[in-house]
């Protein structure tokens, strides 16, 4: 950081000047004490207002990124990103012996075997920590925050602060709840919309396709569907007419054919994710069964492995996610090419029990967010509020539909259409989450009397917020980690993975952390490995005294290497230590490269 001074001067008139000015003597003294005081303001303002931090771990992935590799995925073309921080010692920096992360599994297709063991490793996102919004205020629930670890206070940690002074927070299913006996558990929604939308972990992106097993055989994910009927709720089979897929262009176009028939012509994301096992199969040439599953919480940033008793030694070993997340997000850019008298496009997305949907009377612009309760009357749609939208008549708009903590949100140009509190629904659970058949294909788009165009098709989730146990209580929290591996082949058969995570209630869906008077809870956006208020030994709490300030912004995520096929050229390289206990160069494993440019789409608000 640099402070500039610039020194006021008096003006005056030039006049003839026939020799040079004096020298003068206190030049070098008003130097010595400008560049004292810059220093000086310059501990000012890092000591009470901002303050800089590098991220050197993944509890806070994707919002924030540790020591992480960069791959680009063989199969689908999809970029990610996934942790690297097993491979070093944090507190001296240096490799682990014999540890390096070798291959990982695409977030988007899950293919499971592309080899990033040669490819750079990344220093964690550096970041600007504000300091006087605690000062002069008090920090707010979802704020992303820096504070000293109770455990350890000379050690700066980051998380997302989930519960405030005096409260009871209940995880449950995944979501926060704020409880007290009197008026029970009532869900915490991130206030501001945006917020919730910029923290959702990506699905699936239809631009990218795995193009290799899908010609052998694989189905899409996105379909033209029809339904089978009421009597089979959630059971959809390929469509003959209506939509017309280009695999090509990776769109579905509805034309003349069906657009004026005044029926909803559907095409719906059905959740097909090939394991380690149907790759090996499919790219040999061998014919497997697919079928689709639940939307769990596997997280792409985790899903790696390789050497070192720190990660996981095969594909077979990472943790993919075995907990159903119902909390989604739905992405596509519409084009109308004509729209005729009662036209009408419409998308929805299952939680179970309860469907949601958005219909766009694409005449008049007029959004309706509608509730259906398949237990009492599949056919039978509950109005819960609505909203004027630009959509209305031919034009191209990118919109979002989001069913996050208990609250409907649609994003129509990167603007939020404002439902009021009709948007916000209040749902009664008898004991844990029901999946049922129609989660297997949760999201759907239909149109009804336009001619119309889908792209860019993407499905978003929600934060999981796993229940786990404290340290001291280590052997149960080893079984929970092992029942929920335990369920993950059941994703496929949603009414018999119901059964089992109902027979583990308990253990798997609530746990409640009483908050005292200046304590605050925190949890990282990283659930499944975050070392956050859930594990700490001392208790739930963060003291207020412990907190340094509210993240703002990504300064610098990294820089990208260019020249050299992309790596750029070796500045230093990474070192580990021998047994003699001295330290040796790692020769094929640069740490620093050049030349490189700087990431700016990175480089933003911190939500």
């Amino acid at each position: 950081m640099a402070i500039l001074f610039r020194k006021k001067t008096d003006e005056v008139e030039a006049t003839q000047v026939t020799h040079k000015p004096p020298k003068r003597q206190d030049s070098w003294r008003e130097t010595a004490e400008s560049v004292v005081f810059a220093f000086v303001l310059a501990f000012l303002f890092r000591t009470f207002e901002a303050e800089a931090f590098v991220i050197p771990t993944g509890s806070m992935a994707p919002t924030l990124y540790g020591r992480h590799k960069e791959g680009t995925c063989e199969q689908c073309g999809y970029r990610f990103a996934v942790g690297a921080s097993d491979e070093v010692n944090n507190d001296f920096g240096y490799l682990h012996p014999h540890t390096r992360v070798e291959d990982a599994f695409c977030p988007n297709c899950r293919y499971p075997d592309n080899d990033i063991e040669n490819n750079l490793a990344f220093n964690g996102d550096r970041i600007l920590v504000t300091k006087y919004p605690y000062e002069v205020g008090e920090p707010e629930r979802f704020d992303v925050f820096v504070f000293k670890f109770p455990e350890e206070p000379k050690t700066n940690y980051i998380k997302r602060l989930i519960g405030l002074p005096n409260e009871t927070i209940r995880i449950r299913n995944g979501d926060v709840y704020l409880f007290d006996e009197e008026q029970g558990e009532r869900i915490q929604r991130k206030t501001d919309p945006d917020k919730q939308r910029q923290i959702q972990i990506p699905v699936y992106d239809d631009d990218h396709p795995p193009r290799a097993i899908l010609e052998a055989g694989w189905p899409e994910r996105w379909a033209a569907v029809t339904s089978l009927g009421t009597e089979r709720i959630g059971q959809w089979e390929q469509a003959t007419a209506g939509w017309t897929h280009d695999a090509d262009a990776r769109t579905f176009r509805l034309a003349d054919q069906g657009a004026g028939d005044g029926r909803q012509h559907w095409i719906r994301y059905r959740h097909f994710v090939p394991s380690p096992d149907d790759w090996d199969a499919l790219l040999a040439g061998r014919l497997v069964q697919a079928r689709p599953q639940l939307i769990s919480d596997f997280c792409g940033y985790n899903a790696y492995y390789g050497r070192g008793v720190h990660m996981s030694n095969s594909a077979r070993d990472v943790d993919t996610g075995g907990v159903w997340v119902a909390d989604l997000t739905s992405n596509f850019e519409l084009t109308l090419d004509a729209v005729e008298a009662d036209g009408n496009v419409l998308i929805e997305l299952c939680d179970g029990l309860s469907w949601y949907r958005c219909r766009i009377d694409v005449n008049t612009g007029q959004a309706t967010l509608l509730e259906v309760n398949v237990q009492m009357d599949a056919n039978a749609e509950r109005e819960l509020a609505t909203a004027k939208t630009p959509i209305q008549g031919t034009g191209t708009w990118d919109i979002s539909f989001a069913n996050v903590d208990d609250r409907l949100c649609l994003w129509v140009d990167d603007s939020v259409i404002d439902f009021g509190e009709g948007a916000s629904y209040e749902r009664f659970e008898v004991g844990g989450p029901m999946a049922i058949e129609s989660d297997l294909a949760p999201v759907g788009i239909a149109a009804s009397n336009v001619q119309a165009q889908v792209a860019h098709l993407q499905v978003e989730r929600d934060i999981y917020y796993r229940k786990t146990f404290q340290e001291r209580q280590e052997g149960q929290n080893h079984r929970l980690d092992r029942i929920m591996r335990d369920l993950h082949p059941y994703l496929y058969d949603p009414a018999e993975w119901t059964r089992r995570y109902t027979e583990h209630l308990d253990e798997l869906n609530s746990r409640d952390y009483k908050l005292g008077p200046d304590e605050y809870l925190a949890m990282g956006d990283n659930s499944p490995r975050s070392r956050d208020s859930r594990l700490w030994a001392t208790g739930a709490g963060v003291p207020r005294k412990f907190l340094v300030g509210k993240a703002f912004w990504i300064y610098w995520p990294h820089g990208v290497p260019f020249m050299n096929d992309g790596r750029g050229y070796a500045l230093s390289y990474h070192k580990t230590a021998v047994p003699n206990g001295g330290f040796v160069k790692v020769p094929d494993y640069p740490k620093y490269t050049a030349p490189f440019y700087p990431q700016i789409e990175r480089m933003n608000r911190i939500r």
